[in-house]
């Protein structure tokens, strides 16, 4: 069978589409930009990821002779709900049915189960050299009060360090170069078996082979000195913190259950930037929480100017079925937290666009990803990948490549470099 697939949301669906498209390449199917079958795997985080998944099923759906798989999260949410909901798609496979996908491929109906899926490896790389994603857990224990990941992920189960250094070594002998360690809260990893964060990075760091790390998604909470230490001592560590805040303002975050502080956020922002000198700080933010008031989201509009992030990204709070948040008092109409998101994002842009500046004239090594005839982009190392900005790049090079580059120009969020 020739299958096409599709992988909505988060980078970890990204791996285990890889995981999937291994077992079924392993089992004699081809995978191509069409064909006979289309695997689509959803992400169902919020309402919007929820749409988008539901539009991708219909769409694949619209070519009436070839078969419609589901995956992720949306069949993990919803169940059986979606037999009725999507007569279109004809077979559902929960995530714990994912080591089975290769004998269930071409069967009909619903296959899903409990389990504590974890198992992405061996897969088959889809992004570009020289990138790539290391996910070194499955599920969160934070409960964070907004959030549906727990309900649909389950809790926090760490991948073995034996597992992921194998992992990470085939990588870099297959000509990956940059990286991306993610989960959903990777300061977490290991807190059930015993290990630590800290101590897996020591243990990859001592991996042959030219290759850099980034860390992805960063509790604040989990950061402690000793993590902060060994990134800034570490030369194959990007010095690019992803460490996601939600709010600045204490009645906020407790009602988030975020468990810090306004003050305990601006202290670990300062040691991060007084000990990792070429520090790269990106967060998120959530704007019409429940019962935000205009001062709390000035408090958190002041926040953002006082500590310049490089990146951020900002969300308008989604209001998620079986969450704590959904029974909240004073829900926020969409047109203030549209504001409120406007307002954010006009702050970011011009502190973006006045950090960017300061680069100009600097060299540093730029990821190169795509080169066509007109134009070759790419980003800086200091960027990761599809969240942040664009580097628009000058001179001979090739794709799949990091190349040391001057930056001759910064803009808004992107930036020319000279290689």
């Amino acid at each position: 069978m020739k299958f096409k697939i599709i992988s909505l949301g988060c980078p970890k669906n990204l791996v285990e589409s890889e995981y999937i498209s291994h077992s079924l390449e392993q089992a004699g199917h081809i995978l191509t930009d069409d064909g006979d079958a289309v695997v689509i795997n959803t992400c169902a985080f919020i309402a919007d990821a929820v749409a988008e998944s539901i539009e991708a099923i219909l769409e694949g759906a619209r070519r009436g002779d070839r078969r419609v798989i589901v995956t992720g999260c949306l069949v993990e949410r919803y169940g059986e709900k979606l037999k009725e909901l999507l007569p279109e798609v004809d077979l559902f496979i929960g995530r714990n049915w994912y080591d089975n996908i290769d004998a269930l491929i071409e069967k009909k109906g619903f296959f899903i189960r409990k389990g504590s899926f974890a198992e992405t490896f061996p897969r088959k790389v889809l992004t570009n050299k020289p990138t790539a994603y290391l996910k070194i857990q499955e599920g969160c224990d934070n409960r964070c009060s907004y959030c549906t990941v727990p309900a649909i992920r389950g809790g926090l189960r760490s991948r073995s360090p034996e597992d992921i250094k194998r992992e990470l070594e085939w990588l870099i002998e297959n000509g990956y170069r940059e990286i991306n360690i993610i989960g959903q809260d990777i300061t977490s990893y290991g807190k059930h078996s015993g290990t630590s964060l800290k101590l897996l990075l020591q243990d990859l760091l001592e991996t042959d082979g030219a290759h850099l790390l980034r860390l992805l998604y960063m509790h604040p909470k989990g950061i402690d000195d000793e993590l902060i230490d060994l990134i800034a001592h570490s030369d194959k560590v990007i010095p690019y913190m992803d460490v996601p805040i939600q709010h600045s303002e204490d009645r906020m975050l407790g009602l988030m259950r975020r468990g810090y502080t306004k003050d305990d956020i601006a202290r670990l922002l300062a040691k991060i930037r007084g000990r990792i000198s070429d520090a790269v700080l990106r967060t998120t933010v959530i704007v019409g929480f429940p019962g935000e008031t205009e001062d709390e989201f000035q408090g958190l509009l002041d926040f953002i100017g006082q500590e310049e992030f490089d990146m951020l990204g900002a969300f308008m709070y989604s209001r998620e079925e079986g969450t704590p948040a959904y029974r909240l008092r004073g829900h926020i109409r969409k047109s203030v937290k549209q504001a409120r998101y406007n307002a954010v994002m006009k702050v970011q842009k011009e502190i973006s666009r006045r950090r960017l500046k300061r680069l100009e004239g600097k060299t540093m090594e730029v990821v190169v990803e795509e080169k066509e005839e007109a134009s070759t982009v790419g980003r800086l190392i200091i960027q990761a990948p599809d969240i942040d900005g664009i580097a628009f790049i000058r001179g001979e090079c090739s794709a799949g490549e990091i190349r040391e580059g001057k930056i001759v120009k910064t803009l808004d969020y992107d930036v020319i470099v000279e290689v």
